[in-house]
């Protein structure tokens, strides 16, 4: 055997794998749903489809993690039911208070905030966080049928440490899971 076809075989199987790890990322997971549901949610992104994300957006990026969408000073990846932000650490949104009125944006319109706490410890970046429920977000999962309630963490996460937090570089969305 010589080693060209014994190389062509691992840069097939390496090939084979990583289209299954996409395929599996962006299909078959909570979320995935082919027809855009008729309900009341009035959303800018959080609950959306990507379906419904692809008709206000374009057509999303397929990537590893999910499906992303680009914007000026920050990206958004849909993944599963979550939407993660990469904020630009230069851009309009790395401040605390910029990145937390972007993400009122793409929550659904009845969204009501619950509480803010922040931790961390010395030695790591720090982390905010925020609490939003929405009764329209609680809705559209039992309409889709996912074991996930109206709630939605919304973690920050900075490039600095406890002294000097520096800019918001992450936020995760996620919609709260009903325990089984």
């Amino acid at each position: 055997m010589g080693i060209h076809r014994v190389f062509g075989g691992v840069v097939a199987l390496v090939t084979a794998v990583l289209w299954a790890s996409a395929v599996a990322a962006q299909g078959g997971a909570a979320c995935a749903v082919e027809a855009i549901p008729e309900d009341e949610l009035a959303s800018a992104a959080v609950g959306l489809t990507r379906q419904e994300l692809d008709a206000l957006y374009g057509p999303g990026i397929a990537a590893q993690t999910g499906w992303l969408y680009q914007f000026a000073g920050f990206e958004m990846t849909l993944a599963n039911c979550d939407l993660i932000l990469a904020i630009d650490a230069e851009g309009e949104f790395a401040d605390f208070e910029s990145a937390r009125e972007l993400v009122r944006t793409l929550l659904p319109e009845d969204a009501v905030h619950a509480g803010t706490w922040g931790f961390g410890t010395l030695q790591s970046a720090p982390q905010d966080a925020d609490e939003w429920v929405s009764g329209q977000l609680a809705a559209r999962y039992r309409l889709l049928g996912e074991p996930r309630t109206g709630s939605v963490l919304v973690l920050y996460t900075y490039d600095g440490d406890a002294y000097d937090p520096g800019s918001v570089i992450r936020v995760e969305i996620r919609p709260a899971v009903i325990p089984r």
